[in-house]
């Protein structure tokens, strides 16, 4: 039984939501609604556990803009974001056993391999393959992806970032360096790095880093792990990550900012203007999903591939 077929199964999503649609002149197809759904099924089990334990966290990112402009996923987009206040996403480590199999939770520096700057909650039944990565002994089952909030402090902030940059480009290289095909964009990555580094050394190094500000009482956060865009882009007044409510979510409550349009304008401005047509595609370029196959099958067939120079 896949993980969709069980999805179904269990009441968890109807049948029809697999029907292939378009939405805002996008297409969006059966396999595209498996993601989703292993998606929200995810989501849930998350949430489940949260709230079992009054840890809070909030829809972000794409996916609060879609659940704010689509009432649900971008149509286009692929995965899930929340954020955790760096207390509760501590904490959350704590819970791992509450995720039975097939689901994972990834923390970084707890997995032989896994360098990413945050946490994932993974389905070992599905893919989502990060291509450059292939070779990775790490779990790359579908995800939801879990960034901290963290403490803003503006003392040393632009050098705090150039160094979170700087050891994320690190992780990254480090992660390539098991792959025996490396294309053009692997070996520029990779000459960054002429010193090689033990992995938890550089997994240690950015976990301080990213925690610098962690005793220190301030009155905003910033999600910097992942520096996605500027920092002026991702702080935001603690108020409106720490005032929540509900909302409905394919049938589920799931939590997001009160204040969401204040949150929403400060990382994306007209939030509300769709991008033009010819930019509406999948977002994780380079990640294989594959809703029906668990990852290590999936990673078997590409490896096989790479020796037969497919």
């Amino acid at each position: 039984m896949t993980e969709c077929e069980r999805i179904i199964k269990q009441g968890i999503l109807p049948e029809s939501f697999f029907k292939e649609e378009t939405i805002c002149d996008f297409f969006v197809s059966e396999k595209r609604k498996k993601i989703w759904a292993v998606s929200i099924d995810l989501l849930v089990s998350f949430d489940k556990v949260c709230r079992s334990h009054n840890l809070r966290y909030s829809l972000a990112f794409g996916s609060l803009l879609g659940m704010v402009r689509h009432q649900g996923f971008i149509p286009w987009d692929d995965d899930i974001d929340v954020v955790m206040p760096r207390e509760d996403y501590e904490k959350l480590k704590k819970y791992k056993s509450e995720f039975p199999e097939p689901l994972f939770l990834q923390f970084p520096g707890e997995e032989d391999g896994y360098l990413f700057s945050f946490a994932k909650l993974r389905n070992s039944n599905t893919s989502s393959i990060s291509w450059a990565f292939r070779y990775e002994p790490f779990n790359q089952g579908q995800f939801i992806d879990i960034f901290p909030l963290d403490n803003y402090c503006e003392k040393e902030l632009e050098c705090n970032l150039n160094k979170i940059g700087n050891l994320v480009a690190e992780c990254s290289a480090l992660m390539r360096r098991s792959c025996p095909f490396p294309d053009d964009n692997d070996i520029e990555k990779l000459s960054r790095f002429p010193v090689i580094r033990a992995k938890d050394e550089v997994a240690k190094d950015l976990d301080d880093l990213l925690r610098i500000n962690e005793h220190i009482e301030t009155d905003k956060y910033i999600i910097w792990c992942c520096p996605l865009y500027s920092s002026e882009r991702m702080t935001f007044d603690k108020g409106l990550f720490d005032n929540l409510i509900e909302t409905d979510y394919y049938g589920y409550k799931i939590f997001i900012p009160k204040l969401y349009d204040k949150v929403l304008t400060i990382t994306y401005g007209n939030y509300l203007e769709l991008p033009p047509v010819e930019k509406r595609g999948q977002w994780h370029n380079k990640v294989l999903f594959d809703p029906d196959v668990p990852y290590k099958t999936k990673l078997n067939e590409l490896r096989k591939k790479d020796l037969l120079g497919k």
